[in-house]
């Protein structure tokens, strides 16, 4: 055991800050800590390939001085002057309500509060100026439960928002008839739509009902309305983290419908299982592995970089060229190191994501896969590679993504101070989502209200 850097981090019973340390076991990286009245915790942050050193740019170096943070952090999130990093995604929460009550749920959703239009107006207003040129992202519970989402979205886009995004399970766009394209013409830019796998076993196991037609039906009113998608699977060891490919190589049958795949290994707050063990926790290390090797050498691990915007241990990013559904082509992009201002990976993050998962796609250019590769066989002449990289980027493309939030176990102050996603709170706080939505080991929050 070797010690790699040292930071800070909270006690998952009491969550007291203490020192913590990342401590190298073999291939493996650990997070240490001691709490004075609850003792030594330990939990596995990164393991095997691809190497935590080759994957460490110079904007995060593991040797040099420890990252300090204020003594109140993260107690008084708000986004104080330490925090390292602006927003690009603002989420926020604008009901409680859902009518899924699932056992994994990062916002133990299910109650009645629901803020009126009024309060919204007000944080809305608030996060325009205080997170300027940041996505907005509704959220919840659920958010389709409001009957004014529709007003909702055009008073957001009428502030600008360069672009707002929908976190659903997609149960009133399966059930209501036209109710898709109604928040496309109201301003909404894609959706996330949850989307764990494709058995009705994972289903039942994450979100408590089968979902296989609802998910089918979301997905085909969304294509009718002409409104992109991003599948959003909840990863969970034993679950579904052998559906991995299968749900890539289901989005992809249905680009450029789906812009992409965005991948979320469980976190453990909110309401969620007991605490895991080393080998049940889903590294972003273990989910690439799985990605290549379910995918059948459509992926590789050199297609995938960190992010630019949030720190390089908290999300992983692939974007691709579609021909066919089994034919993608990665498109090179840089890393994140270098010596750019801090504030430009947000702002180059903010218009990646706007145009790769809200490009205009018109039917024109939505042809299937299958018509794309029949056209491609009977041309007279050969594309080059230039001609071919225009007429498939004319498509879109198509984003493997996945985004490890930190939960009490494993919650770094350092990743914390460079995060980009921030939740607003009532007040119109901005704080770090992770801090956000962080619990103790008996549900106890951080931030939220119990």
């Amino acid at each position: 055991m070797a010690l790699l850097r040292r930071t800070h981090s909270l006690c998952p019973v009491c969550l007291r800050r203490i020192p913590a340390a990342l401590e190298t076991e073999k291939e493996n990286v650990f997070l240490r800590k001691r709490c004075p009245d609850h003792g030594d915790f330990s939990c596995l942050v990164w393991e095997g390939a691809p190497d935590l050193h080759a994957w460490t740019s110079s904007r995060f170096p593991l040797s040099g001085p420890e990252n300090t943070p204020p003594d109140d952090c993260p107690r008084s999130c708000g986004l104080c002057e330490f925090h390292e990093q602006r927003s690009c995604t603002v989420v926020v929460e604008v009901t409680e309500r859902c009518r899924l009550g699932c056992p994994v749920c990062f916002a133990d959703a299910g109650s009645g509060d629901e803020p009126d239009f009024a309060t919204l107006e007000t944080l809305l207003r608030k996060i325009r100026d205080r997170a300027e040129g940041a996505i907005l992202q509704l959220s919840g519970g659920e958010p389709t439960e409001r009957s004014d989402l529709p007003e909702l979205l055009r008073l957001a886009s009428g502030l600008g928002f360069p672009g707002i995004q929908l976190n659903t399970n997609g149960l009133r766009l399966a059930e209501e008839p036209g109710y898709a394209r109604r928040l496309r013409e109201a301003g909404l830019g894609w959706v996330f739509l949850q989307f764990d796998g494709l058995r009705e076993t994972t289903h039942l196991a994450l979100r408590g009902r089968h979902l296989g037609a609802v998910k089918t039906d979301a997905l085909r009113a969304c294509a009718g309305a002409e409104l992109g998608v991003v599948l959003v699977p909840t990863l969970q060891w034993g679950v579904n983290d052998d559906e991995i490919g299968d749900i890539v190589r289901y989005g992809l049958s249905l680009f450029p419908t789906v812009r992409g795949v965005h991948f979320q290994p469980l976190s453990f707050f909110g309401r969620y299982p007991a605490p895991p063990r080393d080998e049940t926790r889903l590294t972003l290390p273990r989910i690439l592995r799985h990605l290549v090797a379910q995918t059948g050498g459509l992926t590789e691990l050199s297609h995938f970089r960190p992010s630019r915007c949030e720190h390089e241990r908290c999300s992983f990013r692939a974007v691709y060229l579609v021909e066919a559904p089994d034919r993608i082509f990665p498109v090179g992009h840089e890393p994140c190191c270098g010596t750019r201002p801090r504030e430009e990976g947000p702002l180059r993050a903010v218009e990646s994501i706007r145009r790769r998962w809200g490009a205009d796609v018109s039917r024109e250019v939505s042809v299937s896969g299958e018509g794309v590769a029949n056209h491609c066989a009977s041309a007279s002449s050969p594309e080059d590679d230039l001609d071919r990289f225009l007429r498939l980027g004319k498509r879109g493309n198509f984003s493997i993504s996945a985004m490890a939030f930190q939960d009490a176990e494993n919650l770094d102050l350092e990743r914390l101070r460079f995060c980009c996603v921030h939740a607003a709170a009532p007040d119109g706080r901005l704080v770090p989502f992770c801090a956000w939505n962080l619990t103790a080991r008996d549900g106890t929050p951080l931030h939220r209200r119990p």
